[in-house]
């Protein structure tokens, strides 16, 4: 059961890793100090010197940490976060970049910045600046945000019905011309294609532009937005979007991971459609209000297919040696192929051979979520056990790599997982801490949909008002 020093534990790692001192990426011309480092480094680990030497910053790790302050009633450090985050956004903005955020930036020393601008991490930060909003209670940030989904996110949507992928959210913008500069690229992200889009579909995009629909949808009508075309919308925009997902990435009993521009699922070195653990924990648990028993299907595939031990399941790098029987969940297939992930043919047999602290936390919570809402008592009683089971083995996992343990992963794949401690592990446990200890749950993962956002004419289920 989560208790408050697991809460504790988490925010006091994630308290060290602020950037105290100026920490400014000259390509950008930002001042990154005050938000949260993604890594601690360590200069023994050979990753190190890619994620953690130069201070860099995810995007997405920014949008967790504002969540984990959120859940811990830390209102005041979210906010000024959501404010800087902002104005990280707005300096894109004034240099050209249209797609909202870059996914990295190196703040200290170096003036890497990632090419890519993922459509599923800049959902994210919106969505954890609208949480705030209401949260807090402060509309200033409402016209921006809206803005935002309407400039950036709309676009980003296909709205053409004769074409395979209508509905869904394609996968963001990039620079093609520095991506394509391969170990030099990351230094021109404003020069040449700074504004490409990407025509592949990622499901767990999808999933997060739905939270987004819906929060702003939410943050709207909580602050009496009169933008009533807007509303509407969001309305329409989410159906196409949910009816997308399920027609294009369900197949049979789960759900599968990403489309080309053609049409085509990724499929892996198998020959078979790619898999990832959020593809069924995640994207699952955004049809929760809609389909109990599409969601409870996915339940049982996670626990048929991504639930490992050790052993087989790597542990490297720990302080401590782990028991035999320490149980979570790994997050990619050794088949997985898809845009994003580039695994080395000699790494792939590790894929299926770690644990994953951030999945097995989201899992927790989508399994809490799901037995709140499953009325055989028996089989609620089972999804309440194993969701917290596997908090209890989760914090045990980050406690065999010290006081404040928080790696990434518990084995390392080049350039994918690490054993480094990250701020994606300390915020996923703070907000599975905080939830699990009473904190509200409805703005984070499969964000609770409003009564008016029906799919396919069903009304959501313990809809949010």
């Amino acid at each position: 059961m989560a208790t408050s020093d697991d809460l504790k534990e988490c925010l006091r790692f994630l308290d060290r890793q602020r950037l105290m001192t100026p920490s400014v990426n000259g390509q950008i011309g930002f001042d990154f100090q005050g938000l949260r480092q993604s890594y601690l480094d360590n200069p023994k680990h050979p990753d190190a010197r890619f994620i953690a030497r130069f201070g860099r910053i995810w995007i997405y790790d920014v949008a967790l940490s504002i969540y984990a302050d959120l859940k811990a009633g830390r209102f005041r450090s979210a906010g000024y976060q959501a404010g800087r985050v902002m104005q990280v956004a707005l300096q894109e903005e004034e240099k050209g970049f249209r797609g909202l955020w870059h996914f990295s930036y190196n703040t200290q020393g170096d003036l890497f910045i990632d090419p890519r601008g993922p459509t599923g991490a800049n959902a994210w930060c919106l969505n954890a600046i609208y949480s705030t909003m209401i949260s807090a209670g402060d509309s200033s940030a409402l016209s921006w945000a809206n803005r935002m989904v309407k400039e950036y996110l709309f676009p980003q949507q296909v709205m053409e019905k004769e074409d395979t992928r209508f509905g869904l959210v394609r996968a963001g913008l990039h620079n093609a011309d520095d991506a394509a500069r391969g170990d030099g690229m990351g230094y021109r992200v404003y020069e040449g294609r700074a504004n490409h889009p990407y025509q592949h579909c990622i499901l767990e995009h999808n999933a997060d532009a739905a939270g987004t629909f819906r929060l702003a949808f939410r943050a709207s009508r909580h602050f009496g937005f009169k933008g009533e075309k807007f509303l509407e919308e969001l309305i329409h925009r989410h159906d196409l979007l949910m009816k997308g997902i399920r027609r294009i990435f369900w197949q049979g009993d789960h759900f599968v991971s990403a489309l080309d521009g053609e049409g085509r699922l990724f499929t892996g070195t198998d020959g078979q459609p790619s898999l990832a653990v959020d593809n069924n924990t995640w994207a699952a648990h955004v049809f929760l209000p809609y389909d109990l028993e599409m969601s409870l299907s996915s339940i049982r595939y996670v626990e048929k297919k991504f639930l490992i031990q050790t052993p087989p399941a790597l542990l490297e790098d720990a302080h401590a040696p782990a028991s035999a029987g320490l149980h979570g969940l790994y997050y990619f297939t050794a088949a997985f192929v898809d845009p994003f992930v580039q695994v080395a043919e000699e790494d792939r047999g590790k894929m299926e051979h770690l644990l994953h602290p951030e999945a097995a936390f989201g899992f927790v919570l989508f399994l809490k979520e799901a037995a709140e809402r499953v009325g055989q008592p028996q089989e609620r009683e089972r999804l309440m056990r194993r969701a917290m089971e596997l908090y209890d083995q989760t914090v045990r996992l980050q406690r065999l790599y010290g006081s404040g343990g928080a790696p990434y992963a518990s084995a390392n794949v080049p350039r994918i997982f690490s054993t480094l401690h990250s701020v994606t592990t300390a915020a996923s446990g703070a907000i599975a801490a905080g939830i699990l200890q009473g904190a509200r749950s409805d703005d984070f993962i499969g964000v609770v949909p409003p009564p008016e956002f029906s799919v396919d004419g069903k009304s959501p289920e313990k809809a949010a008002s």
